[in-house]
């Protein structure tokens, strides 16, 4: 079974694996994900999370937003 991934992925595909990995750059505290079947980024805090505090987002631009705008955490 595959997973996926930059290495797997074709067209706009790999665009969006490049920008997972410059999002994961620019937010450390995050788990961000692209989820190709709902073409949808994902993100989730590393610290005090729970499920309900994904992120989700059409557009790595509106994640970073959604991130940004997020309370911090502690």
């Amino acid at each position: 079974m595959s997973t996926g991934g930059p290495e797997q992925a074709s067209g706009g595909e790999a665009e969006r694996w490049l920008e997972v990995a410059r999002l994961r750059n620019e937010h450390p505290d995050y788990v961000i994900i692209w989820l190709a079947p709902t073409r949808q980024f994902r993100a989730y805090p590393l610290k005090n999370a729970r499920r309900a505090d994904a992120l989700t987002a059409v557009t790595a631009a509106d994640l970073a937003e959604q991130i940004s705008r997020a309370p911090p955490r502690r």
